[in-house]
């Protein structure tokens, strides 16, 4: 008697579990099928919208030319990078009329947006511009900041230059060299502030030239007064008075003659008195008479 074949499994031609399944749901996956798609469509709108705005703001950003006009695009378009880039651009204005209202638009934007673009280089400028209010001590931590923790910033060999001049300020020489050799050694972006490196190691080793004190200017001679009459007379009274009293004072008979000195030569005058000298004779002749 042949063997009875044994089935292995009874196969199922009926609906399966995943048909059954979405048999019974097929309401509900119409509605999150619904959700869903009113959800893309949603965010490809809000996405459209979003990008009008930005270039409205980035627009409105590009026409700008005045502090009222990038304060219009700040408060207009807030949370856009139009916005955000708007704010070192009011300050570099505000500090022109207003050195607060620019410090501290500044400020906010550094606060506000920490990751922006370029945040370095709105702590440089923060700092350089304390360092000219003379905040020294705030302008140092800006700088070092920049300096020490971010080398590959653009400005970071501007903030190497200023630390060094700091230090030089306060004759702190090796402190300013070494600041200075870190701005010339500095390669980020080909160095752009590579020239006034070299020049600040060229010369912080100069002594300031030393003043001569100018000697003191003479004393201006004072004129001689003219005589006056009155005084040139009375000098001349003074001289005939002292005079007069010489003669006085003199003895009687001291004052002699020549004649008496010498008195042959008073008997040779007397002589040359009777006896004139006849008249010199000249070679002239007489003119003959006509």
């Amino acid at each position: 008697m042949a063997d009875t074949p044994i089935p292995i499994a009874e196969i199922d031609h009926g609906p399966g579990k995943l048909e059954q399944f979405l048999d019974n749901h097929q309401k509900k996956l119409i509605i999150v099928a619904i959700f869903i798609s009113l959800g893309i469509v949603g965010y490809v709108i809000w996405a459209g919208i979003e990008e009008a705005e930005q270039n409205d703001a980035g627009a409105a950003l590009v026409k700008a030319d005045e502090i009222a006009d990038y304060k219009d695009v700040i408060s207009q378009y807030p949370g856009s990078a139009a916005a955000a880039s708007s704010m070192p651009l009011l300050a570099n204005m505000q500090w022109q009329d207003s050195q607060p209202d620019g410090l501290q638009t500044l400020q906010d934007f550094i606060d506000q947006h920490p990751e922006h673009p370029v945040i370095h280089t709105a702590n440089v400028s923060l700092g350089l511009r304390l360092l000219e209010q003379g905040k020294v001590d705030e302008a140092k931590a800006k700088l070092t900041e920049i300096a020490e923790n971010h080398p590959n910033s653009y400005l970071n060999p501007l903030a190497c230059i200023a630390l060094g001049d700091i230090a030089k300020s306060n004759k702190e020489i090796a402190e300013a060299t070494n600041w200075y050799e870190k701005a010339k050694d500095n390669e980020a972006r080909n160095n752009a502030f590579l020239e006034m490196a070299n020049a600040r190691l060229a010369i912080v080793n100069a002594q300031p030239p030393v003043k001569i004190k100018p000697a003191p200017p003479k004393p201006p001679t004072p004129p001689i007064a003219p005589a006056t009459p009155d005084k040139a007379a009375s000098a001349a009274d003074q001289k005939a008075k002292a005079n007069g009293d010489a003669l006085q004072k003199a003895p009687t008979g001291a004052t002699e003659t020549p004649s008496e000195k010498n008195p042959e030569n008073s008997q040779e005058s007397k002589k040359n008195s009777s006896n004139p000298a006849p008249p010199a004779q000249t070679d002239k002749k007489p003119e003959p008479t006509l």
